[in-house]
């Protein structure tokens, strides 16, 4: 036979306990999760974009060579390479966007928005390679300006873009200058005036003269969107330098017989010539280029096409390499894009979400462990209340029965004439009755639970008259007035409300003294019973199932039970009865 274990009960402690470990279980979940959908998604985009941009430089570049034959007639590798040197620096770059849910973000912009250069230890990068592995163009950055000589494009044969390597001003106080002011973590806004340039024709090249620059340091780095749909720089400025600057060529290390001094106009508005326009800084920084040219001059066999690497820095290589024919000639096209996974933007975009789902998770587990812990204490209470009620029924029904027992013995005893015999089985049916009605009442008391009740519109001074009527005999017996004043109507379940009126109507009639009153004071808020009593009685255990007023348990007066059922149908109906003594009055207060 299996043997019986009592149900352990939980402790409010360990329900919050367990509720807390879920939630901290659940938020590592969703910690885990959310950075693997950020790693994906990031993922996605890139290999996306390196894979749609190594396509458009390759259509660019075929198609910049055929513009160029078709202009000149004949092929010129110094203008060609010049030409992709200004493409691969303005347009090898990469855009991830992270949606905010709208959450922190309620205008519906891309708060979150990682491009190379501007971005901590984000690069993105490019080179074009003949077939001996020597880089012809490249996005290494440099300073570039597209120069117009006449109005008239069809006979302009010099227009085009010009590079100046930052290499050959490296030692001059514009490069210094830059330098100081330019790093990939900050955005920075280079913008060069030049009112004279050295111009080299022949390789379109060029060697700033005279002129002025302006760098401008953001706060802030990113992109907002603004009423216009357009993204723009966050325009808090944290710093704004402005310096001029003349280089001499003599100072520079090149053929100054190369170059031709000219007077340039900024801007592409006006009838003056020439004009330089789109003068600035582009392209990869130059350091973090260099690390990578090896790759592009000696391809590794796991970038040969296509190649993704994790890096110990928290970063990540996205490669593509792609071959390409210009002018009948091989040449290599390879695309490196570096995203790191610790940008600052990325962190702090993980952990506003990765706390807020956990703070999230928290409150609902201790929400859902208090109300555990309430149901709880009300199934318990349930259990102690049934238990106790067991007890005390199985106690208090011995005396009954005992006084059964002790009347049926002397009867089959004999000897007794047939008024003892008639009084003592009128005890017999009287103790009967009681023990009877003790038990119904305690069947019905156990039965109470708290289900839902009907509600229905009652009214409380009729509920009370009608009840006292019952008592009328009682009444005038020992001599009791009874006065009644007040009226009111509730919205409650007349069942339990004629319960409980009952219940205090019976408990003060039962109690009166002779010659005593009751009295019954109503209103919209309570119904107020009072009756004269002999003595004080201790009311704190009033509600219990039997306990009585007076001090013996063994009478059978009262079965103890009135005020317990008067007291559960209260509750159950959102109501509250109190109850107070004193000397001479006891007093029951219903509040509705």
């Amino acid at each position: 036979m299996k043997k019986f274990r009592k149900q352990k009960r939980e402790k409010p402690a360990w329900v919050f306990a367990k509720s807390l470990a879920v939630a901290l279980v659940l938020s590592c979940a969703f910690a885990v999760g959310f950075q693997t959908f950020i790693h994906e998604t990031i993922n996605y985009e890139l290999n996306s974009q390196i894979e749609e941009q190594t396509g458009d430089l390759n259509e660019h570049i075929n198609l910049k060579a055929e513009q160029l034959k078709e202009r000149y007639g004949y092929v010129d590798p110094d203008i060609l390479y010049s030409e992709l040197d200004s493409y691969l620096t303005m347009y090898t770059t990469y855009d991830v966007q992270l949606d905010q849910f709208g959450l922190f973000d309620p205008q519906n912009r891309f708060s979150v928005q990682i491009v190379p250069n501007y971005s901590k230890n984000c690069h993105a990068m490019s080179a074009l390679t003949d077939k001996d592995g020597n880089i012809i163009a490249s996005s290494r950055m440099n300073m570039q300006t597209m120069l117009l000589f006449q109005k008239d494009k069809d006979t302009d044969m010099d227009r085009g873009f010009y590079q100046c390597d930052l290499g050959l001003i490296d030692s001059s106080d514009i490069a210094s200058f830059i330098r100081s002011n330019y790093t990939n973590d900050i955005y920075v806004f280079c913008d060069i005036k030049a009112d004279s340039l050295y111009v080299n024709k022949k390789d379109r090249t060029f060697i700033p003269h005279e002129g002025r620059i302006k760098m401008t340091t953001y706060k802030k780095h990113g992109f907002f969107h603004n009423e216009n749909g357009n993204y723009l720089v966050d325009d808090s400025i944290e710093k704004e330098e402005t310096k001029e600057f003349t280089i001499d060529i003599n100072d520079i290390d090149v053929d100054s017989s190369e170059y031709e001094l000219i007077e340039v106009h900024m801007g592409i508005g006006g009838d003056e010539y020439p004009k330089a326009f789109l003068m600035n800084i582009w392209g990869t920084d130059r350091d973090t280029f260099d690390c990578f040219s090896d790759e592009f001059t000696a391809p590794d066999t796991d970038f040969s096409s296509y190649s993704y690497k994790w890096n110990s820095d928290s970063t990540a290589t996205f490669a593509r390499s792609r071959t390409l024919s210009i002018y009948g000639e091989p040449y290599t096209l390879n695309v490196r894009f570096v995203f790191n996974y610790m940008e600052p933007q990325l962190v702090r975009y993980y952990w506003t979400y990765t706390i807020l789902v956990a703070v999230l998770l928290i409150i609902i587990a201790l929400l859902y462990a208090w109300r555990r812990n309430v149901k709880n204490k009300a199934k318990y209470a349930m259990e102690d209340f049934r238990r106790d009620l067991t007890n005390a029924l199985a106690h208090d029904i011995k005396t009954p029965l005992t006084a059964i027992g002790g009347y049926a013995e002397n009867i089959l005893d004999g000897g007794l004439s047939e008024d003892e015999q008639q009084r003592y089985l009128h005890s017999i049916i009287d103790n009967v009755a009681f023990t009877d009605s003790m038990v119904n009442r305690t069947l019905r008391l156990n039965t109470m639970d708290g289900s839902e009740l009907g509600r229905e519109k009652v009214s409380v001074g009729e509920l009370v008259e009608s009840t006292v009527k019952k008592y009328d005999i009682v009444l005038e017996e020992k001599n009791i007035t009874f006065k009644a004043s007040g009226s009111a109507e509730i919205k409650t379940n007349g069942g339990s409300l004629g319960t409980i009126v009952e219940n205090l109507v019976s408990n003060a009639v039962k109690y009166t003294t002779e010659n005593g009153t009751i009295n019954a004071e109503l209103d919209k808020k309570r119904l107020v019973i009072t009756n004269t009593v002999a003595a004080k009685v201790d009311v704190k255990k009033l509600k219990q199932p039997f306990v009585r007023g007076d001090a013996s348990r063994s009478n059978t007066q009262g079965s103890g039970l009135g005020l317990s059922l008067a007291d559960r149908a209260a509750v159950m109906n959102g109501m509250v009865l109190k109850l107070a003594c004193t000397d001479t009055e006891f007093r029951a207060e219903l509040r509705f």
